[in-house]
Order: structure tokens, then C-alpha cells, then sequence
């Protein structure tokens, strides 16, 4: 089916002369459905496009609705911060519902927190 498909939109390509696309679902299909099924492995969130004037107070507040807020940490002139919730079903919880909403007028983005990256000192 793919195949005839993939056929058919190559032969309207090459007489309208324009590229056509099939749907992402298509073509990014497994990559997709194996991106969700990753399940968070901790419970400290990223949290960022904040306004520079929001505060700790703010974001635990924020978070709160969806569990206990252990620690806020805002990145001060930077937009950014991390929050930790006390376990990862919580933080799930905080990350499907408040990433993509809208605070103090910015569409937060929330994911998973990656560990810091390990500094390496040149030796010059």
C-alpha cells in the first residue's frame, strides 16, 4: 500500500512538477510512537520561556496543583528553572498538563530535567 502510494505521488510530482509529502504519520510513525512510550525516569522538571519576573513562589504555587513541589529553582535572567516534585507520577502529571500552557502571557515548555553536564578543566 505504501509502495503504490509513494508510486502515485511521485508520478503527480513529476507532471505538476511540485514535491508532494505524505503526512508525518507515514514517515515518522515509529519514531513517534517509540518517543512516547518513554516513561520519565525522574521527578525533576525543566521549565522553560518563563518571564524573567517570575518568582520561586510563583512556580511552586504553579506546580502545586499537580503534587508536592520538593524544590523550585529559577535560573535568575535566564527564563528558565527546574522544579522537582516528590515522586515521577506526580511530575508526569506536571509536565502533561502544564507543558504548552499559557503563563504570565508565555507558553510554558516543561520536559524531563537532563543531568548536568560534566565540566571538563583544560589543562592550557
Amino acid at each position: 500500500m505504501r509502495i503504490l502510494l509513494f508510486s502515485v505521488m511521485f508520478l503527480l510530482e513529476s507532471e505538476l512538477g511540485i514535491l508532494l509529502l505524505p503526512p508525518k504519520e507515514t514517515l515518522f510513525g515509529r519514531e513517534k510512537r517509540r518517543k512516547m512510550e518513554v516513561k520519565m525516569q525522574g521527578s525533576k522538571l525543566y521549565v522553560g520561556n518563563l518571564s524573567y519576573s517570575v518568582t520561586n513562589e510563583q512556580m511552586e504555587e504553579l506546580f502545586a496543583n499537580y503534587g508536592q513541589v520538593k524544590q523550585v529553582n529559577i535560573i535568575e535572567g535566564r527564563g528558565f528553572g527546574f522544579v522537582e516534585m516528590s515522586n515521577q507520577s506526580e511530575a508526569e502529571k506536571a509536565k502533561e498538563g502544564l507543558d504548552g500552557s499559557d503563563f504570565e502571557g508565555r507558553a510554558l515548555k516543561i520536559d524531563e530535567a537532563k543531568p548536568p553536564r560534566s565540566r571538563q578543566r583544560g589543562d592550557y
